[in-house]
């Protein structure tokens, strides 16, 4: 039996361990890749702090329940952050609506959405009373002589409120972090989007330059954002003649180059300008169809012939590293479209088919770019074939372990819907789809005629790095006819929202803009886990009697051995 004594030092004991614990800020990740821990990246980050960085955050007050773990969360984390920064971080949390004077409330609303804040309306349920209240879910923080506004709450089309706040709480570390190393970043890198052969507008990447949900997961907030059209020249008034070597230089002032799905092919003067571009350390997105195809040729007729998408960039892209062939992916593993199965009181009745040409793509390398992505949306999209060459090449994205080739000319059928072909014609697997390239290159101009003389020509590149995605679809937004812009990598048919598409593409301007430290704490976030449905369907009898039989012997085995014991114990 335990004495007075014992059980006193026993009290002391953990009063003084729970009191260390309470201090030191001590956490056990057991999650596959860490995404409970605060990163090596965001450490360095806060490390590096010469000023005190300052924080208010508007989320105080009653709230909903979800919104108080949302809270909770991210007091967990500043908590974590001034334990690493020390001194050089402070915050506080701020309740906009605490005063009753109605004006100095309105004057405070309206201030705080002109330093970029969202509101955001709430409901607020007692046990007699509902009402609205309007909140501010995010910060202001502050660094020297700036301020960067943090919109936290994340609230993406087709997810239910729960979810989107277990969205916010799995981004929180991402978008504080990435506002202070903005604010404390002494340089801004410029990127500019290609125009002037049928590229994507700028309505059609407004997701991703500006961002529909008006969040900073966007690229204006991290780089300076321009368009490019490289058909427009300034005059050399000497020789009264375009001047290539200006424009050569107006283009190399751009960290990145975005080629977004150009849809007319480049003349020999265009691609001299891009090749000088890289060969002077520039770096670029491609992001090119090897064939034309879309889903609005199936509108009026049940099939089409998909053709090569000629753009004239075979031989440079091939001098570089990659080949973008002219087939088409259909692969197992895809999205699902809506398909008219029959009428009811003359009102068409759809169901959902699994469309192969719609492929849902991920990554099994470990990558800061596409680590632990998944369920990108792709549309029609082509195979790549990397070339022997001295150049480094990285696969970034790749179709299922059930695939197969459609070489052009395509026939393009909703037939392959009603007559699926055969599970075993998809043998291909890990089709390469989006590859890194990075090294030296070589000019694809190198012992040809230029098209332009008295021009200095650079043969050989500086190390630079380029990225090739065989899908023009995969940066494009959707942009329906009376001019509303969904988010990137949203699916009309089943209103889903994938975050990889975004994912994925800001990952690849972070990565080609030094900025790794920004893609590794990206590749932190969440994945899709899809189930697999083949497995699901060959232990489909296995999964059944685990889920509902096993657990129904449990409780009668329970029963029996209570029972036998209770009769032995009054017996």
């Amino acid at each position: 039996m335990i004495n007075k004594k014992t059980f006193f030092n026993y009290f002391i004991a953990i009063i003084i361990i729970n009191s260390l614990f309470f201090q030191i800020d001590f956490k056990i990740d057991l999650t596959d890749d860490k995404k409970h821990s605060i990163s090596k990246e965001t450490k360095h980050i806060l490390e590096k702090l010469d000023d005190i960085v300052f924080i208010k955050i508007y989320l105080d007050g009653d709230f909903p329940t979800e919104f108080k773990y949302l809270q909770s969360e991210l007091i967990n984390l500043l908590n974590s952050f001034k334990t690493i920064s020390g001194s050089n971080f402070e915050f506080e949390f701020i309740n906009p609506n605490q005063t009753n004077n109605e004006k100095e409330k309105a004057d405070l609303f309206k201030q705080l959405v002109k330093n970029g804040l969202s509101p955001t309306d709430i409901e607020i349920r007692t046990s007699s009373v509902k009402s609205s209240q309007i909140i501010f879910p995010g910060a202001i923080i502050y660094y020297k002589n700036k301020q960067q506004a943090v919109n936290f709450l994340k609230n993406s089309v087709g997810k239910k409120p729960g979810e989107n706040i277990n969205s916010s709480v799995e981004n929180l570390e991402f978008e504080f972090i990435s506002a202070i190393h903005n604010l404390t970043k002494t340089k801004i890198h410029k990127i500019a989007f290609l125009e002037g052969n049928g590229e994507l507008s700028y309505e059609e990447v407004y997701d991703l330059t500006e961002s529909v949900l008006q969040d900073n997961d966007k690229l204006s907030y991290h780089y300076t954002i321009d368009r490019f059209n490289i058909k427009e020249f300034e005059i050399d008034s000497s020789i009264m003649q375009a001047d290539i070597s200006k424009q050569i230089k107006k283009l190399c002032n751009y960290k990145v180059l975005i080629i977004a799905k150009p849809a007319f092919a480049f003349n020999d003067l265009e691609k001299f300008i891009i090749d000088q571009y890289i060969m002077n350390g520039g770096k670029i997105l491609w992001l090119i169809d090897g064939v034309t195809a879309s889903m609005d040729s199936l509108q009026q007729k049940n099939s089409f012939i998909a053709l090569k998408n000629d753009l004239n960039l075979d031989d440079q892209l091939f001098k570089y590293g990659v080949r973008i062939n002219a087939n088409l992916i259909e692969d197992i593993r895809s999205t699902q479209i809506p398909i008219v199965t029959g009428y009811s009181n003359n009102i068409p009745q759809q169901s959902y088919f699994p469309w192969p040409y719609y492929p849902l793509l991920f990554s099994t390398n470990n990558h800061p770019i596409s680590k632990g992505l998944d369920a990108i949306k792709c549309d029609f999209v082509s195979s790549i074939d990397t070339i022997k060459n001295d150049i480094k090449k990285t696969i970034l994205l790749s179709s299922s372990k059930q695939s197969r080739l459609n070489h052009t000319p395509a026939n393009i059928s909703l037939a392959i819907i009603q007559n699926p072909p055969p599970i075993e014609s998809f043998d291909k697997s890990n089709l390469p789809i989006a590859v890194l390239l990075e090294g030296e290159f070589e000019s694809v101009f190198k012992n040809r005629i230029l098209p332009k003389n008295n021009i200095e020509f650079i043969t050989k590149s500086k190390k630079t790095q380029l990225i090739v995605v065989s899908d023009g679809d995969i940066i494009k937004n959707r942009v329906s006819k009376n001019g509303d812009i969904f988010p990137l990598g949203f699916d009309r048919f089943i209103k889903y929202t994938y975050p990889g598409n975004k994912k994925f593409i800001m990952n690849s301007i972070h990565y080609l803009c030094d900025d790794i430290g920004l893609t590794k704490l990206k590749s932190k976030e969440l994945k899709l886990r899809l189930l697999d449905k083949e497995k699901i369907a060959k232990n489909k009898l296995l999964i059944q009697f685990v889920n509902i039989i096993i657990p129904l012997l449990l409780v009668l085995i329970y029963t029996i051995l209570f029972s036998y014991f209770r009769k032995k114990k009054y017996a």
